[in-house]
């Protein structure tokens, strides 16, 4: 049985840093949910989370959100050792 990789889209990636770095509203929100993190299951969490993107434009799965994170935070990784 073959499976079928998916790949996240540069236009996906490029949307995801740029609301995180630029969207006020959102980095707000995220916060408000960080703080509240203990009050709620992890699959509530993660389902905020999707919502929150998923209002300012960016419809992601649980599967494209973690490679998207795991990617920005590579990125900063390679960005950070080149800066040493």
């Amino acid at each position: 049985m073959f499976f079928k990789k998916k790949k996240v889209m540069f236009d996906k990636v490029a949307k995801f840093n740029y609301e995180l770095d630029t969207n006020e509203r959102l980095k707000e929100e995220l916060k408000q949910l960080a703080l509240c993190r203990n009050d709620i299951t992890r699959t509530e969490y993660l389902s905020r989370i999707l919502s929150l993107f998923g209002k300012e434009g960016l419809e992601l799965t649980l599967k494209e959100f973690d490679m998207l994170l795991l990617l920005r935070t590579k990125t900063d990784q390679a960005l950070l050792e080149r800066n040493e």
